[in-house]
């Protein structure tokens, strides 16, 4: 135990030095993540935080080398084990880290995923048979799309809830020392020495992070993050997966997972790109409810106490016992389906063929019509809704039009045309929009863009 106490005091000791010696090259060389129409900060804050988790995660492992016991017999007996998790972790978040400096095609990261996926599953990091109570399933062939699935979705998934100060660093934590009891509870030492360190690294990053962050982790450490627990959850679990180790990291995980299962369903009936962002995230509709940052990230804290608790609690049932933890964990995702409006969100979308080629001839003739409304009209028809003031903007953020009062929080983006949107600020808290709102409102930010454009171009009197 001493062992895994030294290496979470390491990680967290590097991470309160280095962190202030981050935020400060950040911002010297630009490194930031600048305001615009998607974030919720303000300012200019400085994002290679990860750079910081990454390497102070790999620092106890590192003065293994120097420092021999059964924790490193074990893990450097086999060359996969520093390959996968040392080497891989640091591809990962290298190219993170040059998403965050440069940018990279959303296609290349996946690829990129993908590959060092496929590597860690030759290396013996895989889900290739599942224990059941009814017997053994082998997944055979099946085995390498089935853990390049749970690597690569893992990774993107903390990348997506990495939308709020401390909220992924704060989730990681919790998911961290799930998968560490896990692991010693398997008497696999080395994975609980990694988990010990990851946890220590995320609440050093943490004490910067918290609302009001001074430093963002960015792709580095979200991605950095995502893999190193995929991966550590496939050989924390017994050597022969059963029912309840693989249970553990899913429910542990519940709020990051079903926050990118939510999201990919909603822009697939939306016929929205996968990895086109939004705002509506978890996180980000119980903001527009009018709660503060601290408020929501507490609660998705709460939430991923609660999904903890019941995946260690599962680690003491049988397989056939651990049915009622699937059964309290499917409860709970309901409900929060459910209370949040994404039941609307999901189903509202379903049409016919014909049903949606007649809304686009409607969308069309509605659009033509209303952008032909004078300024004065086309205003009092928005402020005759409970809004208080709209601007149509581009994706930078840029101002093209506006009217009326602005709300820093209580605010809906609409798509209109070429990454222009119409932000609409809602007099109170922005209610949850379904799919035909939605559709709706999109008419009338369309309107409004066709309106502007003409008036432009000098082609309306």
């Amino acid at each position: 135990m001493k062992t895994f106490l030294t290496a979470f005091l390491i990680s967290f000791a590097f991470l309160i030095v280095v962190t202030p010696i981050l935020i400060h090259y950040g911002r010297r060389w630009g490194v930031v993540d600048a305001s615009n129409r998607r974030t919720i900060h303000s300012g200019n804050i400085p994002r290679i935080g990860g750079v910081g988790i990454s390497l102070g995660t790999m620092l106890p492992l590192i003065l293994l080398l120097f420092y021999h016991n059964n924790v490193s017999e074990v893990f450097f007996s086999t060359l996969a084990n520093p390959l996968v998790i040392i080497g891989g972790g640091l591809l990962i978040s290298g190219l993170g880290l040059l998403d965050d400096v440069r940018g990279v095609p959303a296609r290349w990261k996946f690829l990129f995923q993908i590959a060092v996926a496929a590597a860690a599953y030759r290396f013996g990091f895989a889900i290739d048979q599942l224990n059941t109570p009814f017997g053994a399933i082998e997944f055979g062939y099946l085995s390498l799309p089935v853990t390049i699935l749970w690597i690569v979705g893992i990774i993107n998934a903390f990348n997506l809830i990495d939308g709020m100060d401390g909220l992924s660093s704060g989730i990681a934590f919790f998911v961290s020392v799930t998968i560490l009891i896990l692991a010693l509870h398997n008497n696999i030492e080395f994975v609980a020495l990694i988990s010990a360190a990851l946890a220590g690294a995320v609440v050093g990053f943490l004490v910067y992070n918290f609302n009001p962050a001074k430093i963002f982790m960015g792709d580095s450490g979200s991605m950095f993050i995502g893999f190193l627990l995929a991966v550590l959850s496939l050989k924390g679990a017994s050597k022969h997966h059963t029912l309840v180790s693989l249970l553990v990291p899913i429910v542990a995980m519940g709020v990051p997972i079903l926050d990118t299962a939510l999201a990919l369903i909603r822009r697939f009936l939306r016929s929205q790109p996968l990895f086109m962002a939004d705002r509506q995230h978890i996180h980000h509709v119980l903001l527009s409810k009018g709660w503060n940052q601290r408020r929501v990230v507490l609660t998705l804290y709460g939430i991923t106490i609660l999904f903890t608790a019941l995946a260690l609690f599962s680690v003491f049932l049988k397989d056939r016992e651990a049915f009622l933890i699937i059964v309290v964990f499917s409860v709970i995702i309901v409900v929060i389906i459910t209370k949040l409006g994404y039941l609307d969100i999901l189903l509202g979308r379903y049409r016919l063929n014909r049903e949606n080629r007649m809304e686009d001839l409607l969308e069309r003739m509605f659009v033509e019509r209303l952008s032909q409304m004078p300024l004065r009209e086309m205003e009092e028809f928005i402020f005759s809704l409970p809004i208080q003031g709209f601007a149509l903007i581009t994706a930078d953020g840029e101002t093209i039009f506006e009217s009326g009062t602005k709300d820093p929080v209580n605010f809906l983006d609409i798509p209109a045309e070429r990454d222009h949107f119409l932000r609409l600020h809602w007099k109170g808290v922005v209610p949850a929009i379904n799919t035909r709102e939605s559709q709706m409102f999109t008419v009338v930010a369309k309107s409004l863009f066709l309106f502007i454009c003409g008036e432009k171009r000098g082609e309306r009197p």
